[in-house]
């Protein structure tokens, strides 16, 4: 298979189009790029209403060969081993679809495979990501970027004979997998993820990370 791996860079907005750039060339060129907002939990800041900072998210599947060579010219040209400069990490794919075929190749995702990092992708209702953030700060874990989305509207989201797009959020976190395991059973109790329509929490294991993570 010729991508492998899902490369994730989180940067502060306004550079985004200069990684984009940086991608194509190094020869990847099929890169996209998100808008979402990390949140910082200080009390002065929100009392300014300056407590949120957008990020840029681009997400791209990159061929395993060239993990090392991208993530060392990523550190150099943009200094994300930097605090507060931006931080990138790899997630292992089952399979990408590229040229109208999908190539699937499992053999790198063992279950007894235990990586050092995690991501969570949280996806809840517009209305509750305030709640979720809360959560993730009562329980210790302040980083996180949420990025706005929406699902697929239902009978239930009918007005004036039109169907309605519920406002979703994705909240994308990456921490240490022996504080993942914590926060994903503090977030599946509270939030009751076990319930229909309540969210959907997705885990990945990270082989690589670039940057600075928070505790």
């Amino acid at each position: 298979m010729e991508n492998e791996l899902l490369l994730t860079i989180i940067i502060e907005s306004g550079k985004g189009s200069a990684v984009l750039n940086f991608m194509r060339e190094m020869g990847i060129r099929n890169a996209i790029c998100l808008l979402g907002k990390g949140v910082i939990q200080n009390k002065f800041l929100e009392m300014m209403e300056i407590n949120e900072v957008y990020k840029e998210i681009i997400l791209a599947p990159i061929p395993f060969k060239l993990r090392d060579e991208l993530l060392d010219r990523l550190k150099t040209r943009f200094h994300l081993e930097k605090k507060n400069h931006g931080m990138a990490f790899l997630v292992p794919l089952a399979g990408a679809l590229q040229d109208a075929a999908m190539h699937w190749d499992t053999s790198g995702l063992s279950s007894a495979v235990i990586c050092d990092y995690t991501a969570i992708l949280l996806i809840v209702d517009k209305s509750r990501q305030e709640i979720a953030t809360e959560i993730c700060h009562r329980a210790g874990y302040y980083g996180g970027i949420a990025i706005k989305a929406h699902g697929s509207a239902s009978k239930l989201n009918i007005v004036l004979d039109r169907m309605v797009e519920p406002e979703k959020e994705v909240m994308l976190m990456l921490l240490q997998t022996r504080l993942a395991d914590r926060l994903t059973a503090i977030l599946n109790e509270q939030l009751q993820l076990d319930k229909p329509n309540t969210g959907i929490l997705i885990r990945m294991g990270v082989n690589q990370v670039l940057g600075y993570v928070p505790e």
